[in-house]
């Protein structure tokens, strides 16, 4: 004999689908919920990655340094009172141009085959004279120059009035009688291309340790 089954009418199939749909989704655990699992901690990746990170920063860091600025060493007295044998400084480097009154480091190119740290007299368009008395005339103005060392009177072997062309400069050390500089035929007019920096800061000795002017 064949099995008896209850009868449904449409409306109550439609409820039970309902309901069964509902408990599948009550039962479903969204997928957020469910934790990911941790990965192990790789601690030899993460000191690489730190050591890494310190040596970019540090060659980094030495680009800007040298770019900027550098730190330079006196020989001689050219430059004395201001400047002795054996200074220590900082030489700033950066887009810079140079302007009367600055004491700027010259490269080995400029008729000594050595470096030289001398004063910038004038710069382009500038008329420089110097008497036999020992008084700079800069565009027909006497120079006030407490930095020098003592009364001088060597004009050197130029001509002046002396116009100085552009992308030159006239440097003079502060120690006029022992020091060899636009004066002298042998350096002349330097080019600006040979201007290495300014010195802008004394480190060394201790007890002169401040901005250089």
């Amino acid at each position: 004999m064949a099995e008896q089954y209850p009868h449904h009418t449409d409306d109550e199939i439609d409820r039970i689908l309902s309901d069964f749909e509902a408990m599948q989704q009550n039962a479903a655990v969204p997928a957020a919920a469910i934790p990911e699992p941790e990965e192990p901690t790789n601690w030899k990746r993460q000191i690489f990655e730190w050591v890494r990170s310190l040596v970019i920063a540090g060659l980094l860091a030495a680009l800007m340094f040298g770019a900027v600025i550098r730190f330079v060493m006196v020989d001689g007295n050219s430059m004395s009172p201001t400047l002795h044998d054996g200074d220590r400084m900082i030489m700033y480097t950066l887009f810079y141009h140079p302007e009367n009154g600055d004491i700027v480091i010259l490269s080995d190119k400029t008729g000594l085959d050595l470096p030289l740290v001398k004063r910038v007299i004038a710069t382009a368009g500038q008329t420089v004279s110097l008497s036999t008395d020992g008084v700079v005339f800069v565009d027909e103005q006497p120079l006030d120059e407490p930095y020098i060392a003592e009364e001088w009177n060597d004009p050197g072997d130029l001509t002046y009035p002396l116009t100085v062309p552009e992308g030159k400069i006239f440097v003079l050390g502060d120690n006029r009688n022992h020091s060899t500089d636009s004066r002298s035929a042998q350096i002349g007019l330097v080019d600006e291309k040979e201007v290495l920096g300014k010195v802008i800061f004394r480190f060394w000795p201790l007890d002169r340790i401040g901005l250089t002017e």
